[in-house]
């Protein structure tokens, strides 16, 4: 597949956002005071708490005075900056059972939660769990989370409790990587439309390969819709695993670029999520990533709840940005666990 410069996608002007012109604030909204009563009381609702959460429908938790709250949200994450950050959930008034009705009410209106990992969770809880699992997938240990985004349309994680030291939040605007790469090196940023395959990291089903077959393009265009899907542990894995897989000299001056860039203060966000703040991210838009993070053995340990969500109507995609069978998400297999022992150094 080659590329030249005309035929790089677009992204719209409300897309684009820089930190150095658009403040944090910018981005933060609140929860209406006063307007939770009704999805509150739905969760406290005997039938409602009886049932698993992940099987209420929007029927069982109906938003009443968030409805133009949670539909602006949604327009502000599908059709301008992809990211914001949402306060006022009443953690500390709430059970943990029922703050997790609260969530899953307004996710579903966002889009359809799917399966985060191969245990099939579609409400996740992050957490560190190392202790029992020491090669515990990302979401599951304490360690840096390098800039990356995740197999389905919408990411969401509500802050329960946070960590005593780190934990910081970095969100990046992929669409002005793009923009500036664009711009000042079209020959690295055709590398990345070129893109890498990835490994699984034994979150394939039986059968399935733990490679991709094909590359999956960091950029991509699709009905005029620029895209991006960026996780460098598994590229770099997959030719760490496979001696055939090469990234050529310039591929890597690509990615240098693209993480430098991902990492320049002018193209992102960063903050620490609090009790009671929910941050919002369109995948194929905006970048995350984590500092690490410790507990102190006195406090309660450091505790997020997230959904994946797909969205509709669906972003046009070209079919080899996908990574998993049966995307989005990932394929739920019965008797696994989210955990790889990894060769490369970079989460």
């Amino acid at each position: 597949m080659s590329h030249t410069q005309t035929e790089f996608g677009t992204p719209p002007p409300e897309s684009l956002w820089h930190s150095a012109e658009t403040d944090l604030a910018a981005f933060r909204r609140s929860l209406p005071s006063g307007e939770l009563g009704s999805l509150v009381d739905a969760a406290r609702r005997t039938e409602a708490a009886r049932q698993p959460v992940e099987s209420l429908s929007e029927r069982d938790l109906p938003l009443g005075g968030l409805e133009d709250t949670i539909a602006e949200l949604r327009a502000e994450l599908i059709e301008r900056s992809g990211f914001a950050i949402l306060d006022g959930f009443p953690v500390e008034e709430l059970s943990t059972h029922e703050i997790e009705r609260v969530f899953w009410g307004i996710g579903l209106r966002l889009g359809t939660p799917v399966s985060q990992s191969v245990m099939g969770e579609r409400l996740g809880h992050v957490r560190d769990v190392t202790a029992v699992d020491p090669n515990a997938r990302a979401y599951r240990n304490n360690s840096e989370l390098t800039p990356h985004s995740d197999p389905a349309d919408v990411l969401t994680f509500l802050c329960l409790q946070p960590a005593a030291i780190g934990g910081v939040s970095r969100f990046v605007n992929s669409m002005s990587i793009h923009d500036v790469m664009k711009a000042d090196r079209p020959d690295l940023l055709e590398r990345l439309y070129r893109g890498f395959r990835y490994h699984r990291l034994g979150e394939n089903r039986p059968g399935s390969p733990d490679i991709t077959e094909h590359r999956l393009p960091v950029f991509s265009t699709c009905e005029g819709f620029t895209s991006c899907r960026y996780v460098r542990v598994y590229f770099e894995e997959a030719a760490a695993a496979d001696p055939s897989i090469e990234i050529t000299e310039l591929d890597r001056e690509a990615i240098e670029m693209f993480e430098a860039l991902a990492a320049d203060p002018a193209l992102h966000h960063e903050f620490t999520l609090q009790s009671g703040e929910a941050v919002f991210a369109n995948n194929f838009t905006v970048l995350h990533a984590r500092s690490g993070f410790e507990n102190d053995p006195a406090l309660p340990p450091r505790h997020l709840l997230r959904l994946w969500l797909s969205a509709e109507p669906k972003r046009p995609i070209r079919p080899e940005v996908l990574h998993y069978d049966g995307e989005p998400g990932i394929p739920p297999i019965e008797g696994r666990t989210p955990s790889f022992d990894y060769t490369v150094d970079v989460q």
